[in-house]
């Protein structure tokens, strides 16, 4: 109480508004083909050194084991051995994202497919590049050894909790996890800032995004990129808290050929680029989710793609062949649509 008995609550109001904002910090580094870019709230700057250092050192593990292009992966050793009979053992976190991978394409009827890397050099994708479609021939071979069902795990190691052995069962059959290993490893990042006491922050890989916590006191704010608008232009904006976000669209990697658009995102079922979508976004409790539906969902389209990631309770943003938005009901009211020239 002040003088004559007045309360001193504005001063103290004075003094609360006048708090500063934890500060923010932000670090982006090159890795698995991509920027990865770690976003921290708060904390001490030797606090967030430790942070980046722990996000970042799980990207490199992800990179180190999982990246097909790297001849010293066990996932290319697997690749290397296709075939001959004989299971390869493979390390703990690469044994849980192949079977995560497996059950992914047990979800989506095949949609999303690990073993698609068999069209490898089949289809080359850039503006820069002369357009050409693949040979319809060998084209029709190696699609033939696409079919998540030819990975293989040795029986013994069912339910191991410290790696196991897996094969491709056919020559000529490989792997290729880009469509799961920047989700996995900015999950695995997630878990490491939340072991290290952090609780509002974002991580990035690509197209792939963990957002949690709040930023400034308001959840994170991402936007749609618009899939025949400029580098950077966006055609939605989203809050998001604790959740994860990716977006899948045919402007990344592509060649026009007779005034048709050929792109990287293949449907295993015909090895050609599924047409039904101009770019598929999911938002779903993790990165890997997120990852493994926005793909499916993209090859899938329309109304079916919008479902099948409610069945796997993820939440969907679709922009068809024909630019129709399509969203997911409990997106509705939170989904803000800017004005486009779509």
């Amino acid at each position: 109480m002040g003088q004559n008995g007045a309360m001193v609550l504005p001063a103290l109001l004075l003094m609360l508004a006048a708090t500063p904002e934890p500060r923010v910090r932000t670090e982006t580094r090159p890795m698995m083909g991509t920027h990865v870019t770690v976003t921290l709230v708060g904390g001490t700057s030797r606090k967030a050194r430790e942070g980046f250092d722990g996000a970042f050192v799980a990207f490199t593990r992800v990179n180190e084991v999982m990246n097909e292009w790297r001849p010293d992966s066990a996932l290319s050793e697997v690749n290397r051995r296709a075939g001959d009979g004989s299971f390869v053992p493979v390390p703990e976190d690469l044994c849980a994202a192949l079977r995560r991978a497996v059950r992914g394409a047990e979800e989506t009827g095949g949609l999303f497919d690990p073993t698609w890397a068999a069209l490898r050099g089949l289809w080359r994708f850039g503006t820069e590049l002369t357009p050409a479609l693949p040979d319809p021939a060998e084209l029709k071979n190696r699609c033939a050894l696409i079919s998540y069902r030819g990975l293989e795990f040795a029986p013994e190691a069912d339910g191991g909790d410290a790696g196991c052995r897996v094969r491709l069962a056919r020559a000529g059959m490989q792997l290729g996890l880009g469509g799961l290993a920047k989700g996995w490893g900015v999950d695995r990042a997630v878990e490491k800032l939340r072991a290290l006491g952090f609780r509002d922050f974002f991580v990035q890989a690509g197209g792939d995004f963990y957002a949690a916590g709040k930023k400034a006191g308001r959840p994170w704010k991402v936007g749609i990129r618009e899939p025949r608008g400029e580098t950077g232009s966006v055609f939605a904006v989203l809050e998001v808290s604790d959740a994860a976000f990716s977006t899948s669209g045919d402007y990344e990697n592509f060649f026009l050929l007779d005034g048709k658009r050929y792109h990287h995102i293949i449907d295993p079922r015909t090895c050609y680029p599924a047409m039904a979508s101009r770019s598929a976004t999911i938002l779903a409790p993790s990165a890997v989710d997120a990852e493994v539906l926005t793909k499916s969902v993209f090859i899938l389209g329309g109304e079916a793609g919008v479902a099948l990631a409610e069945k796997h309770g993820a939440s969907a943003v679709v922009v068809t062949a024909e630019g129709e938005v399509l969203t997911s009901p409990g997106l509705r009211g939170k989904l803000r649509l800017l004005p486009s020239t779509r």
